[in-house]
Formats: structure tokens, C-alpha cells, sequence
């Protein structure tokens, strides 16, 4: 559930971290950290479907 939360932040946050500072970092730590999440959704999603067949 943090997840879910987090992520809306994550991906307006970091958009307008780099608006004021000019720095890419804030625009490259947002998508690995959302590559990473989608990435753990998507095994535990898998885990979930192996255990119900």
C-alpha cells in the first residue's frame, strides 16, 4: 500500500525537483525506482497466480 502512494509522488516529484534545480539525477533515481517497483509488482502478481493453480 505505500507503494500505491508513493508512486504518484515519486513521478510528480521528481519532474519538479528538476524544474528548479536543472539537475537530470532527480528525472534517472525516479525511473529506476519506478522500474523497480513495477518490476516487484509484476513477480509478486506472478507468485500469487503460481500458488492459486
Amino acid at each position: 500500500m505505500p507503494f500505491l502512494a508513493g508512486m504518484p509522488v515519486l513521478l510528480v516529484g521528481a519532474p519538479v525537483m528538476f524544474r528548479f534545480t536543472g539537475r537530470p539525477e532527480w528525472l534517472y533515481v525516479a525511473s529506476l525506482i519506478g522500474a523497480a517497483v513495477s518490476v516487484g509488482f509484476h513477480l509478486a502478481f506472478v507468485r500469487l497466480h503460481r500458488r492459486a493453480a
